[in-house]
Order: C-alpha cells, then structure tokens, then sequence
C-alpha cells in the first residue's frame, strides 16, 4: 500500500493553455498537501518533461492551440509502453470524455469541476499509478533474477 506521504509526494504535471487554469489547479493540489507540482502551458514541452520527470499523474486539458491533448496522449504512448498513461483530462466537452479514455487516458474531469471530486480523483489515480510502478519494478527485479538463475544452468 502507498503511504498518504508517497502520495502527496509525487510527482504531478498540469498542462493547460491557459494559466489561470494552471493556478488554480496547482493552489487546490498544494492546499491539499501535494508537493511537487509542475506545469506547461506549451504541450509540446510535454514528451521530454515526462521522459526526465516520469510523473505519477498528468492533469491534461484537451483543447490547446498548437497540440491538442490527444495528440500530446499519442506522443506519451512512446514513453509509457505498457498502455499505462498517467493522464486526467480535463475538458469542457461532455462529448469528448469518450474518446479521451478510449486514447489512453485513466480518468477525466469536467469543466467546471467539484473540489471534492477533483481532490478524490487525483488520489485515487495517484494510489493506482503508484502501486502500478512498485508492480513494475518488482516484476524486473523477478526477471531479472530469473534471467541470472538461467544464466547459471
């Protein structure tokens, strides 16, 4: 199990045009204990921020000017092979919830949002997304060991 301070400390990436949006999204994570936010207002930035940071969570807006959230989705498959983006999209568009988890993303909110259910949602994809990583890591260090006990035969 992840401990409440693994939570709060991990890594989350906000990405959004607009940075009103990003304000208010990094006070209500830091006003409930989160310790390491960044943000972009440029989604190209994204694939290289993720590739150095390996964020637990990316809260996604959709709608961007020079690449939109879907596409910034497509580009991160790259990185996360497993079929495991750590992505909340955030939209305006009830339409569009479908078609951004059916690109990857986990979860999604829309605008405008619940306090409560934001707070709720980005717990509970950062308990998944943690727990997912120990997971992954116990799986190499198995096979890893395996690869060793082969080696010897």
């Amino acid at each position: 199990m992840n401990t409440p301070a693994e939570i709060l400390k991990a890594r989350i990436l906000i990405v959004d045009d607009k940075e009103p949006n990003i304000l208010l999204l990094a006070g209500i994570l830091r006003i409930a204990g989160h310790t390491a936010v960044d943000s972009a207002t440029d989604p190209t930035e994204v694939y290289a921020l993720h590739r150095k940071n390996r964020y637990a969570l990316i809260l996604l807006d959709l709608e961007m000017p020079q690449m939109t959230g879907f596409d910034v989705m497509e580009r991160l498959k790259e990185l996360e092979t497993d079929g495991c983006l750590p992505v909340i999209v955030i939209t305006a568009h009830h339409e569009k919830r479908m078609r951004a988890l059916e690109a990857g993303a986990r979860d999604f909110l829309t605008k405008p949002f619940d306090l409560a259910e934001f707070r709720v949602r980005v717990h509970n994809m950062l308990e998944g997304r943690l727990l997912h990583l120990r997971t992954k890591a116990r799986v190499e260090v198995l096979e890893d060991a395996v690869r060793k006990l082969k080696s010897r035969e």
